[in-house]
């Protein structure tokens, strides 16, 4: 189980089925969807932000970097 909750796949798997909740639950106009979509994403938020958007962080961090030095 706790493989399972560092796996990238995982993760991907669970953004990507919150987005399609949200866009079902738009044209259907089911609640339920929304708000199931809206814990998917609070628990990936919780758990799996690091392991999802590192990339991320590095690359902004680095860009806010190398502004920092142009401006200064």
């Amino acid at each position: 189980m706790n493989f399972i909750l560092k796996s990238k796949l995982f993760w991907s798997f669970m953004v990507v089925l919150a987005f399609l909740l949200m866009v079902i639950g738009f044209f259907t106009k089911d609640i339920s969807m929304w708000f199931m979509a809206f814990i998917i994403s609070i628990l990936v938020k919780l758990y799996a932000e690091d392991i999802l958007f590192s990339a991320y962080k590095n690359r902004l961090g680095k860009m806010r970097e190398k502004l920092a030095r142009k401006e200064g």
